[in-house]
């Protein structure tokens, strides 16, 4: 922050942590924890996979947020039956990859984070929609 007509420089803010100081090779130390690459770039991998399972989840909410409104709006019986029928698909995905991200996080140690899944206007109500359409799809499979 420049201050007044000279221009000084107001080093210490109130809430601010940073130092100061000379650095000295040989004598200054590193105050920062070393971390190990390898175990740093298996956590970072594994993060990753979880975001990429998170985006897939909220896709297959979409669609199948999609897919019931046109089931509900069409008015034609043959189309609506074909539509249903990707619905009750999508909605099977969207099963399968619920049951996959909670399986990944169990196996890797990690937080499954319920924030992350969350689409807008999808309730219980669309969750039990989007639940019974997967096990219709799965009788009508035989599974």
């Amino acid at each position: 922050m420049w201050l007044g007509k000279g221009g000084w420089y107001l080093r210490s803010l109130a809430n601010c942590r940073h130092s100061f100081g000379p650095y000295y090779p040989g004598i200054s130390t590193n105050p920062f924890e070393q971390y190990d690459t390898a175990e740093n770039r298996k956590a970072y991998e594994t993060q990753q996979r979880q975001r990429t399972l998170e985006r897939r989840i909220r896709d297959s909410k979409r669609k199948v947020q999609n897919l019931q409104t046109a089931v509900d709006n069409c008015k034609d019986e043959k189309l609506k039956f074909e539509l249903q029928q990707k619905l009750d698909r999508k909605s099977y995905t969207l099963s399968k990859q619920n049951k996959a991200y909670k399986q990944y996080c169990k196996d890797n140690n990690l937080k499954e984070y319920a924030e992350r899944l969350k689409v807008a206007k999808w309730d219980r109500q669309q969750a039990a929609k989007a639940a019974g359409a997967a096990r219709r799809y799965q009788n009508a499979k035989g599974e």
